[in-house]
């Protein structure tokens, strides 16, 4: 265009050197302006193609980013779908009835939370040997979901040791005392015929006041919670230990899981379709 206006600016100058001396002064500016116009009128029709060639190049990169920007949304919604189908069933390898048994009706836990009932006595050596395996269950739960132990009584015998587990409960040294209590029946050897003796033993292993542990003991809030126990296993057909129930529903078949692992597998996974 800069060669174009200089080539009229040239043809300008040449034309008026030609003219005669009689050319008038309205002459020269109206080739002026005819000039000016044509000038004009060829710089719109260059800025005007310039613009559309921009135009058409930001269209095309707008269609090609809006064509990634698809394809990525494809991308994340079938990568949503896919997460998302994969974690809706986390039991759906386990099939009731041959894996684990529905307890009809369902036991009311009251409450929000997802509980993983563990039935037990520390009487019970596969109860002792199974507690690694709640541990690694425990450690696995996710927020929402707990475990919580009922100590239960098929035998006389076995009533003051499932008092000391309240008992521990309600004086918050379970954690401190659990595992300790396991080690000294099984390992050490040591017999608790009453709760008088595991009384003697807390006092010494924990410097507990002995006399406060035996009052707890035989409060009526332990008395309370060792006939709920009773209730419960009554309800949830308890007949051996260890027995895992899941949110008051769902009992794990041990006959069908080869391995202690394959339990706590189940019973995690049957916890977490409770908990969606």
């Amino acid at each position: 265009m800069k060669k174009f206006i200089l080539l009229l600016s040239v043809t300008l100058i040449w034309g008026c050197s030609q003219a005669n001396e009689a050319d008038t002064n309205e002459q020269v500016k109206s080739k002026a302006e005819q000039v000016t116009q044509s000038v004009q009128e060829t710089a719109q029709k260059e800025t005007t193609e310039i613009v559309n060639e921009k135009v058409a190049e930001v269209s095309e990169q707008a269609v090609e980013e809006a064509k990634e920007m698809a394809k990525e949304t494809v991308q994340e919604v079938a990568d949503k779908v896919a997460a998302t189908t994969a974690v809706a069933d986390p039991a759906a390898d386990y099939q009731a009835g041959i894996h684990y048994n529905v307890i009809t009706p369902a036991w009311d836990t009251g409450s929000d939370e997802v509980i993983i009932y563990e039935f037990f006595s520390y009487m019970c050596t596969h109860c002792n040997s199974f507690q690694p395996y709640m541990t690694q269950l425990e450690a696995t739960l996710p927020e929402g979901v707990k475990v919580q132990r009922v100590p239960v009584v098929f035998y006389p015998q076995w009533r003051p040791h499932a008092q000391a587990f309240y008992t521990f409960e309600a004086m918050n040294i379970l954690e401190q005392a659990h595992a300790p209590f396991f080690a000294a029946i099984h390992q050490h050897k040591k017999q608790f015929r009453s709760i008088d003796e595991i009384a003697d033993w807390v006092s010494s292993s924990f410097n507990i006041d002995r006399d406060k542990f035996l009052s707890t003991a035989n409060s009526f809030m332990v008395d309370g919670q060792l006939r709920k126990g009773m209730q419960m296993m009554q309800a949830m057909n308890i007949t051996s230990t260890p027995t895992l129930i899941v949110n008051g529903k769902f009992m794990p078949n041990k006959d069908q899981m080869r391995t202690r692992d394959d339990i706590i597998k189940l019973a995690r996974a049957l916890a977490l379709k409770e908990a969606q």
